[in-house]
């Protein structure tokens, strides 16, 4: 299954802020199963394309945990 993260190409954090009442995607994880709005997960990219994902669990650890894969990702595949 993809992740939020590799099907909305950003961070989940920044798509549940989209996604509160009022906002431009409002509601948007009850159209698309695959999105979730929990913290902690993040696209990875090729060239500038999706390559996959990266979820973790809590918000405040998992967001530090998954920032720094990501990083690592970025510099292996450069």
């Amino acid at each position: 299954m993809l992740s939020a993260a590799a099907v909305t190409q950003c961070r989940t954090k920044d798509v549940a802020a989209c996604a509160a009442e009022g906002a431009s995607l409002m509601a948007i994880q009850t159209n698309d199963p695959r999105i979730t709005l929990a913290a902690g997960g993040y696209p990875l990219f090729v060239n500038g394309k999706i390559a996959g994902g990266i979820g973790v669990g809590t918000e405040e650890q998992d967001c530090a945990i998954a920032e720094s894969v990501v990083f690592v990702f970025e510099e292996l595949t450069k």
